[in-house]
Formats: structure tokens, C-alpha cells, sequence
């Protein structure tokens, strides 16, 4: 039983580490696309920017925002690109599996 139990667990880790190797992919097949689209003083950076006042520093600014707008301009500029869809599908298969790897991974 401890070994179906192991499996599982590494089935469950991998497709938790796959997943987010596909999500980072995707990602930055996204923002490669968006940036060839835009014009120079839009260009999206990898990184966030750095912060430009001390309550930046202290209080953080929303990044997941930075993040939907990327997405809302992708989608503006490329409405018919699957790419978004694929990451959505690949952002909740990767929560799934790292749910099931914390629930195979309890009590040990």
C-alpha cells in the first residue's frame, strides 16, 4: 500500500512541476507575441518594475493586475489566439495537482 501511495505521490509531483513548466511556456510565448505587436514604449518586461517610491516598497502594489492586464491586451490585440484558453486550462490542471500532491503528501 505504501508503494501505490509513493506513486501517486510522484505522479502528483510531476504533473505539478510539468504543469508549471507549460504555464511559464505559454506565459512567455504570450508576452513574446504582445511585445512584437506593440510599439516600443509599451514593450512588456518579464520582470515587474521597480518600485518608485517607498510605499511601494512597504505596501506591494497589486501584481496580479499587471498580469490581467497582459492578458487583456493579448486578447485585444490576438482575440482569436487559443493561448489564453491553454493557460487557464493549464493555471487550473496545475492547482488540481498540487492540491492532490499536498493530499497524498498529508500524514507523512
Amino acid at each position: 500500500m505504501e508503494l501505490v501511495a509513493n506513486l501517486v505521490y510522484w505522479i502528483f509531483g510531476a504533473c505539478a512541476v510539468a504543469g508549471l513548466g507549460a504555464i511559464a511556456f505559454l506565459w512567455e510565448r504570450m508576452r513574446r507575441e504582445l511585445n512584437l505587436a506593440l510599439p516600443a514604449k509599451q514593450k512588456i518586461s518579464i520582470y515587474p518594475s521597480l518600485p518608485k517610491a517607498l510605499r511601494e516598497i512597504v505596501v506591494r502594489p497589486n501584481d496580479l493586475g499587471r498580469f490581467v492586464n497582459v492578458l487583456d491586451q493579448y486578447e485585444g490585440l490576438y482575440p482569436d489566439s487559443s493561448l489564453p484558453k491553454k493557460l487557464a486550462v493549464g493555471i487550473v490542471a496545475w492547482i488540481l495537482c498540487f492540491m492532490g500532491l499536498l493530499a497524498t503528501g498529508v500524514g507523512r
